[in-house]
């Protein structure tokens, strides 16, 4: 099962999937969101996620990775509270 932490003190140890959320003004659609996988700042599949995704489709996409994985982790890192828990997708991130 894959939780889905919004705080950095809440992150366990292990691998992470960390969805950064960004306002750009310049972008077609201001909201916007990048995709990685750490642990500990060490980054073992930066190519998973090579481009932007709006932030709802950022969010499926890395919960069904973590899901695949078996990382039990996804931090959501939206300082800017561009993403707020009530715009989030509720999907089972099993199904296609």
């Amino acid at each position: 099962m894959t939780r889905i932490v919004d705080h950095r003190s809440a992150l366990p140890f292990g691998p992470v999937v960390e969805v950064h959320v960004h306002h750009d003004a310049d972008a077609e659609s201001p909201v916007f969101a990048t995709v990685s996988v750490s642990t500990f700042g060490a980054t073992p599949d930066p190519e998973a996620f090579p481009q932007p995704l709006p932030a709802a489709d950022a969010l499926l996409q890395a919960l069904a990775y973590a899901e695949r994985l078996g990382i039990a982790c996804v931090w959501i890192n939206d300082p800017g509270g561009h993403f707020p828990p009530e715009k989030r997708p509720v999907r089972d991130a099993s199904t296609p």
